[in-house]
């Protein structure tokens, strides 16, 4: 199974793969037409699977393109699948997650859902996180059995994201904050419980700007924050912390363990993608529809380019983010409405971000990339998915 089976690879929504050498080059090695924009697709060992938003899922050959099978909704497949060691999962849009039988696409079981889907699901530890207009509901994935259901005021926006606590301890996540560093604007404004460190948690952002933490296997309320718009693409985890962009333009991070707010940043535009996180180089990279691929720090959320007299905001693009960063090795990659993919060296400390290279797709980039060792995955406006590869110079760690 590929780790690449969700949006941005995993429940974290880390949207980083380091069994890879990071692409020098692209080409590309396929196009495939669909019946309609697709969303962000996903992998498996030998299949690459989206959706589109006139409701058809498709499964193609990776190597190839060729056309495994089709199956037809009733609403818009628009958000990634997730495809487990037990099937394939759609969150169709008029309410209903779908499994299927990834080789054939013969369904499975079907649950209806209390609002519209319009975000991507979440697997882990044999448990669906699906959030709806109405909140977020908990499903067992060989059944499709509802386990819990947290209702919400507004829609939930973007990907709920999900950290266990066997997560944080092998990479040793949830640590003490060091309070000197912290910058505790919203502790007025988050609700705590107390003794949430060891516990399985899934987060979720709200359209009416929330951010909220919740028992991974209850659904039990730890705490929320507010954040000043509504949330995009859904929160992500890294490092003991949750990072969340939101469209009226602020960048926040909170402690994962007390939603406490550790920085904010803030431009004049909305953003337009989730943050990628890469806590060894002490940097955060986000999209916003100003243009800008926006670098700060993980510490104090500061700009972390220099430019000759003062710091610089990012990576200037053609045209507004359209996509997630994801993260080969040492490149970035990431989409805008010009049809413009990029690669974005971040190696080290990520203080340059040059621009490695640069292919035109020639129609805006739909959705975020999927990453396999030696190619990439992205679909476009004009209803097409492309398959781009590398033979990189670069070494493997």
């Amino acid at each position: 199974m590929s780790d690449w089976n969700q949006f941005k690879g995993d429940p974290h929504r880390s949207g980083v793969r380091r069994d890879t050498a990071g692409p020098d080059r692209v080409t590309e090695a396929w196009t495939a037409d669909l019946a309609g924009p697709p969303g962000s697709p996903v992998l498996d060992q030998d299949t690459v699977f989206v959706g589109t938003q006139r409701g058809d899922c498709y499964a193609l050959e990776r190597e190839t393109g060729r056309r495994r099978w089709t199956v037809e909704t009733t609403g818009e497949v628009k958000t990634a699948p997730v495809v487990g060691r037990d099937g394939l999962y759609l969150a169709v849009g008029d309410g209903t997650v779908r499994a299927l039988d990834p080789g054939t696409g013969e369904q499975r079981w079907e649950t209806e859902l209390a609002g519209t889907l319009e975000s991507p699901l979440a697997l882990s530890d044999g448990l669906l996180y699906a959030g709806h207009a109405a909140g977020l509901s908990a499903l067992e994935a060989e059944t499709g059995t509802p386990v819990w259901t947290h209702e919400t005021e507004t829609a939930v926006a973007g990907a709920p994201a999900v950290d266990r606590a066997a997560d944080r301890e092998r990479r040793g996540w949830g640590a003490d904050p060091d309070e000197t560093e912290i910058d505790l604007l919203s502790l007025d404004d988050a609700e705590m419980d107390e003794g949430v460190v060891d516990q399985d948690r899934v987060y979720v952002g709200t359209a009416a700007g929330t951010v909220i933490a919740l028992e991974a296997d209850t659904g039990e309320t730890l705490w929320n924050a507010p954040t000043s718009g509504a949330v995009v693409d859904g929160p992500t985890v890294a490092d003991g912390r949750v990072y969340v962009a939101d469209e009226d333009g602020t960048l926040v991070a909170f402690h994962a363990d007390t939603g406490q707010s550790w920085f904010t940043y803030e431009i004049e535009d909305a953003f337009t993608s989730s943050p990628t996180v890469l806590p060894a180089a002490d940097a955060t990279f986000v999209g916003a529809a100003d243009g800008y691929l926006h670098v700060t720090d993980t510490t104090f959320g500061r700009r972390k380019l220099r430019g000759w007299l003062f710091s610089k905001k990012g990576v200037a693009l053609d045209g507004p983010v359209r996509s997630s960063p994801v993260v080969a090795d040492d490149v970035l990659c990431i989409g805008d409405a010009t049809g413009s993919l990029y690669g974005v060296d971040v190696a080290g400390d990520a203080e340059d971000c040059d621009l490695d290279w640069f292919v035109d797709l020639e129609r805006g980039i739909a959705g975020t990339p999927a990453l396999a060792t030696d190619a990439l995955f992205v679909g476009t406006d004009d209803g097409r998915l492309h398959r781009l590869e590398w033979e990189s110079d670069r070494s493997t760690p």
